[in-house]
């Protein structure tokens, strides 16, 4: 457990979440040094064909391997519809990672302490 970990609070619903009483009104990523980043989904769009919604690829993380998290969350949006490529599951398999319904993976984050990173779908 880290000490100097920040707590994160998380709410959201479908097509916003707070964090720690901020709104996003799109996907975002939470990074192990507690900064947040809007998920940039247009990486990705060359995949839309090959799965009737834009993925989660490998070409959106290439910062994992520098952040070095101990687990990953990712929020798989309030249907589950968020499908990962088949590079993206490479890159992730060495992590600790879990996909779970945003709602899920938002109470998650509101309990972990560990160094995590979190890409939260906020749609479908």
């Amino acid at each position: 457990m880290m000490e100097d970990k920040p707590a994160f609070k998380l709410d959201g619903y479908y097509k916003w979440i707070t964090v720690n009483g901020v709104r996003y009104d799109t996907d975002i990523i939470i990074h192990t040094d507690g900064s947040i980043t809007e998920r940039d989904e247009t990486i990705s769009f060359p995949y839309k064909d090959d799965f009737f919604h834009i993925p989660l690829s490998e070409r959106e993380l290439g910062f994992i391997e520098e952040e070095k998290p101990e687990k990953i969350i990712i929020g798989s949006g309030f249907k589950a519809m968020l499908p990962l490529t088949l590079g993206a599951k490479e890159i992730l398999k060495p992590y600790n990672y879990v996909e779970k319904m945003t709602t899920d993976a938002i109470q998650m984050i509101n309990n972990e302490r560990s160094r995590f990173v979190a890409i939260m779908h906020i749609k479908c």
